[in-house]
C-alpha cells in the first residue's frame, strides 16, 4: 500500500513538475493586426508575403516569441474588426491603425506611447512628414510602415504635340492653369472641345498648393484665405471645360495632359501587364504636384502606420517587432520591391536596388527616379483627409463641390463654416 502510495505520489511530483516546465518554457505570443490587401485599394498579391518573411526572421531570432495574425480580413471590414476587439479588451499587441481613425485612437488611449522607446536618431531614419504622421499633440504613438504620394500624371505626347515642355520639379498652379489654357481646345473643328487640361484635380489639392489646412487647432477651418483661393483657382480652371466633365476615361483615351495619380497607382498601372489594359496608346511620366509658389509643397502622401496597444504585456518585444518591419532596411528594402508604395526610410528610397526597382524595363526610359520621388518625399504635406471621418469628409465634399459650381466663394464658405460648426456641436 504505502509503495503505491509512493508511486502515485512520485506521478503527481513529475505530472506538476512538467507542468511547471511547460509554463516555463511557453512561448510568448504576439497578437499582431492587418488587412489583408494593400493600404493603397490596388491590386497586390505580394505584400503579405513580405510580412510573413519579417515574422520568420523575428521567431528565429527570438525562439521563445509567436507572432501570429489573423488572416483574409478585407481592409473594408479591418475598422470595425478592430474596434470590436478594441470594446471586447482583445485588442491585438501591435497593428495597423484605420485611416481616419489615428487621433481618435490616440485620444481614446487605444495606443502606448513610443517616445520612451525611441531617441532623435530614429525619428532621423524617416522623411520629416511620414514620422510626423504617427504624431499626436507632438507624441509619437505609431510608426510609419509605408506611404503614398500623390503625383501629377503627364501625357507626354500630348505636350509635345503641342509643342510644350514638361513641367519641371518646382512648378506652380500658375504654369498648371497657363498649360491648361494652351491644351484645351477644339482639335476637329466642328465647335465642341475635345482635348482638355486636367482631370480629377480636386479643391483638397488646390488647398494644399496654397498651404492650407481642412483642421486647427480649434475645430474646422474651411473659411480660410487659403481655401478661398482654392475654390476660386478650381472654378477657374473647370471654367475652361465650358460645362464638359472631364473624367478619368478621357485621359486614358489619350485626351487630357494632366491627372493627380498616387505613387501606388503609377507603379501598378505603368508595368505590363496592367498597361496593357490603360494608358497604353500614349507615353506618360509623372512629376511632383505643383504649389502655388515654386517653394510651395504640392505633394499630399498618405502613410499606413503601425501602432502597440496601450494593453500589450510584452512592450519590449513589440517594439523590435515593431522596428523590424518599419525601421529595419532589409525588411523596408524588400516591401519597396514588392509592394506599390514607398518606404518611409530615406536611405531606402536613395538606394541602388530601388533605383534598379522603378528604372527596370518595364517602366521605360521616362520613369520615375529615386531622386525624384526623395524630392517628393522631402517636399510633401499630410493628407488633408487625415483624422477626419468619412461621413464629414463627404459632406463637406458635396457643399464644396456646390459652391465651386457657383462661383459664390466668398460668400457660401462663411455660411459653409457656420453650418457645420452648428452641426458637429449638436452631434458631440
Amino acid at each position: 500500500m504505502k509503495v503505491l502510495k509512493g508511486i502515485l505520489l512520485s506521478g503527481c511530483l513529475l505530472l506538476l513538475l512538467g507542468a511547471c516546465f511547460s509554463l516555463f518554457f511557453q512561448k510568448k505570443v504576439l497578437r499582431l493586426g492587418v488587412y489583408a490587401v494593400s493600404s493603397w485599394d490596388v491590386p497586390n498579391s505580394r505584400e503579405n508575403r513580405v510580412l510573413d518573411q519579417a515574422i520568420e526572421r523575428f521567431e528565429k531570432a527570438h525562439p521563445d516569441i509567436r507572432v501570429e495574425y489573423e488572416s483574409g480580413i478585407p481592409k473594408e471590414d479591418y475598422e470595425d474588426w478592430l474596434s470590436e476587439k478594441i470594446l471586447l479588451g482583445e485588442q491585438p499587441d501591435v497593428f495597423l491603425v484605420p485611416e481616419s481613425r489615428f487621433s481618435s485612437l490616440a485620444r481614446a488611449g487605444a495606443f502606448k506611447p513610443l517616445d520612451g522607446f525611441q531617441g532623435k536618431e530614429a525619428e532621423a531614419l524617416y522623411y520629416p512628414v511620414a514620422y510626423q504622421s504617427g504624431l499626436y499633440k507632438g507624441q509619437s504613438f505609431a510608426l510609419p510602415l509605408e506611404s503614398n504620394p500623390i503625383m501629377m500624371c503627364v501625357n507626354q505626347d500630348l505636350l509635345e504635340q503641342e509643342g510644350l515642355a514638361i513641367p519641371e520639379t518646382a512648378w506652380t498652379l500658375e504654369d498648371l492653369y497657363r498649360l491648361c489654357q494652351k491644351l484645351t481646345k477644339d482639335t476637329n473643328g466642328d465647335g465642341i472641345i475635345d482635348q482638355f487640361g486636367i482631370t480629377d484635380y480636386s479643391w483638397q489639392q488646390a488647398l494644399v498648393a496654397y498651404g492650407g489646412q481642412l483642421k486647427s487647432q480649434t475645430g474646422l477651418n474651411l473659411d480660410s484665405p487659403e481655401m478661398h483661393q482654392a475654390l476660386k483657382f478650381m472654378s477657374q480652371l473647370e471654367a475652361l471645360n465650358q460645362n464638359y466633365r472631364v473624367s478619368s476615361t478621357d485621359f486614358d483615351q489619350g485626351k487630357v495632359a494632366f491627372f493627380p495619380m498616387s505613387l501606388a497607382q503609377y507603379r501598378t498601372y505603368k508595368p505590363y501587364p496592367y498597361h496593357v489594359a490603360k494608358y497604353s496608346t500614349f507615353a506618360w511620366t509623372c512629376v511632383p504636384m505643383p504649389g502655388a509658389s515654386g517653394v510651395d509643397q504640392g505633394t499630399q502622401i498618405k502613410t499606413s502606420l503601425l501602432a502597440m496597444s496601450a494593453k500589450t504585456a510584452y512592450a519590449a518585444e513589440v517594439w523590435e517587432f515593431m522596428t523590424l518591419l518599419c525601421a529595419d532596411q532589409e525588411t523596408q528594402q524588400e516591401l519597396f520591391t514588392k509592394s506599390q508604395g514607398t518606404s518611409s526610410l530615406k536611405a531606402v528610397v536613395t538606394s541602388p536596388e530601388s533605383q534598379k526597382v522603378l528604372q527596370a524595363n518595364v517602366f521605360g526610359s521616362h520613369a520615375i527616379s529615386p531622386e525624384k520621388l526623395d524630392y517628393m518625399m522631402e517636399h510633401s504635406v499630410l493628407d488633408l483627409s487625415q483624422d477626419l471621418e468619412q461621413e464629414l469628409l463627404e459632406r463637406i465634399h458635396y457643399r464644396v463641390d456646390g459652391i465651386i459650381k457657383s462661383g459664390e466663394v466668398d460668400s457660401q464658405l462663411p455660411r459653409l463654416q457656420r453650418e457645420l460648426e452648428l452641426t458637429l456641436r449638436a452631434e458631440e
